[in-house]
């Protein structure tokens, strides 16, 4: 079916999202200039009078804008609780590669704390102003959608393209792919079923330029505006060549077509990308319908056979998509906030090597002991028992029981008025004689 009556909307949308932070991260290489003797200083005056521009500009923004911004802020505050919730979970995907058996698994993961955290910060007294007091009811989810993109996709983008490349080389399913895509781009249009007019060559590089720029962004609802463009694009070209109109049926061999041309494998992982980690709410429109089309194209050539040109999705492929939109459009009980506040960053200091550290999961009623042997395991410490698990807070460096509970600890420090800068340190005993023994219950502060 036609885009009729989107073009505007589509368009609009897009380019408000191209101008915004999607290709913040594509700022070209900045080549390396000689040392200069001096320095260039701007003078304090200047200084106030640039804070002071800023702050204006700050002005103009839309109210959307402006909460995603701060929300984006607050994310990088690891003094708030949302900050602390955020950078953990982030740290901890990016450490433990292991803890995710599919890239199915891993996509179905970060949309759940995503979801989680959208839920948290629609009740939460850390947005100044509150969230109502700018953006209308019935946008906040919107709103909050968008800052979720910024604060948890943004910075994950790059482990979660390598992660899906890993997956889907280790299970084969790349390298078949490849040499389906190469099978289909020997055949001629009609063999793939297709009947109605295709892109040229020029048509083809804008459509492969358009999935390029879709690999670029992070967003998976700016994915599926780019994918609703190329769609939009296609259809164009089908009907303005025949002068008729064409459905479904007809589309699904054109689009085959159009990707098998593209050659592109990443398509596939921004295919699943954008399937799993759209918003819910999304996947019953246009959206959802064009993704699901592209996800039919790529299964047909998935499942090409050189003696047979396959022009319907098999059943196992319908099968999937009906399993998969049940699953993402379903209601389903959001999860606990225990379900994503179980991660615990760990610095790791030795007197030669200095400090690193690691994010660990650890749930809410695991002790300090059973924190030191996983400590043990993870830096691979020869003597555990020479070693403990301290907290650093107001310069201060308290030896933790093996009875008392880490999250425990970070719960009540979170919760103070006052935020307080605070490290878990693993460390050995004897490097730090002035440590106090943090008894089970005990004050934090030292007296």
């Amino acid at each position: 079916m036609p885009l009729y009556g989107y073009e505007a909307d589509t368009t609009s949308s897009l380019e408000d999202y191209e101008g915004e932070s999607d290709q913040e991260t594509m700022a070209p290489p900045i080549k390396s200039k000689k040392k200069r003797n001096s320095s260039f200083v701007l003078p304090k005056l200047v200084k106030s009078q640039l804070r002071k521009m800023s702050g204006v500009f700050s002005s103009f923004m839309t109210p959307e804008k402006r909460m995603v911004r701060r929300i984006a802020e607050l994310s990088r505050d690891k003094c708030t609780y949302f900050g602390c919730l955020v950078q953990d979970y982030v740290s901890f995907l990016k450490e433990n590669e292991e803890c995710h058996v599919s890239s199915t698994d891993m996509l179905q993961t970060i949309r759940q704390f995503m979801t989680q955290v959208k839920n948290y910060l629609s009740q939460s007294s850390e947005l100044d102003p509150p969230i109502e007091s700018l953006i209308p009811e019935d946008q906040i989810d919107v709103v909050l959608e968008k800052a979720m993109h910024k604060c948890i996709l943004k910075p994950l983008k790059g482990h979660v393209e390598a992660m899906l490349k890993d997956f889907h080389t280790a299970d084969g399913s790349w390298k078949q792919l490849k040499e389906n895509l190469q099978l289909v781009r020997q055949r001629n249009p009609q063999e793939l079923g297709v009947f109605a007019p295709t892109p040229d060559l020029m048509e083809l590089e804008k459509i492969k330029l358009k999935f390029m720029t879709m690999q670029k962004m992070y967003s998976p609802e700016k994915k599926v505006m780019l994918l609703l463009r190329v769609c939009k694009l296609i259809y164009t070209v089908m009907e303005n060549n025949s002068g008729r109109m064409y459905g479904a049926d007809d589309f699904l061999p054109v689009l085959t077509y159009v990707i098998a041309q593209c050659d592109m494998l990443e398509l596939d992982t921004e295919i699943e990308y954008m399937m799993e980690l759209l918003d819910p709410s999304l996947l019953h429109g246009e959206g959802g319908y064009y993704l699901t089309s592209a996800y039919g194209a790529l299964s047909l050539i998935k499942n090409f056979q050189e003696e047979q040109a396959a022009r319907l999705l098999s059943s196992e492929a319908r099968d999937t998509l009906r399993q998969w939109h049940k699953r993402r459009t379903t209601n389903r009980t959001i999860p606990s906030v225990d379900d994503f506040q179980n991660y615990l960053r760990v610095a790791f200091q030795e007197v030669n090597s200095g400090c690193t550290g690691k994010t660990l999961l650890v749930r809410p009623y695991i002790t300090t002991e059973d924190v030191c042997q996983l400590c043990a395991e993870k830096f691979k410490v020869e003597d555990p028992e020479e070693y403990s698990l301290f907290l650093f807070v107001d310069e201060t460096w308290q030896q933790l029981a093996e009875d008392t509970y880490p999250q425990k600890i970070k719960a009540e420090l979170h919760s103070r008025p006052q935020p307080h800068i605070f490290h878990f340190v693993y460390k050995r005993i004897k490097s730090d004689p002035y440590g106090v023994i943090f008894q089970n219950g005990e004050d934090l502060t030292p007296s």
